[in-house]
């Protein structure tokens, strides 16, 4: 697992900060980029870390996610169809895989662009 962004002292112990990175709308501008980066710059944007396994990311690119959105809403939409779950923990955001699809380093999302 990899931690993305840092934990300040005062928001580790802090219940509000898992609160704020769950439930506070913020306003959130990243175009599509590589998946890490993009990643990297919500954790920073919002001051909510993230805990993700590299290889949910690895070769991945995210979608762009312009707009009000909560932190966890954000990191949904950086993932695009990628089936990921997103939960709110008391040091930020933590992601998981729902299934194997989410587990291929291919980027899956390819089929959003062409949309009928």
């Amino acid at each position: 697992m990899l931690l993305v962004g840092m934990v300040s002292p005062t928001s580790a112990h802090a219940p509000q900060g898992m609160l704020s990175c769950e439930t506070e709308k913020q306003p959130v501008n990243i175009p599509s980029m590589p998946l890490a980066r993009a990643i990297e710059i919500l954790s920073r944007l919002t001051g909510c870390p993230v805990l993700i396994d590299p290889i949910l990311m690895d070769g991945r690119t995210s979608a762009a996610v312009k707009g009000a959105y909560t932190p966890q809403a954000a990191l949904l939409h950086l993932f695009g169809s990628v089936h990921i779950d997103v939960t709110a923990t008391v040091s930020g955001l933590s992601v998981s895989p729902l299934d194997a699809t989410a587990l291929t380093s291919d980027d899956t999302r390819s089929g959003l662009r062409s949309a009928p």
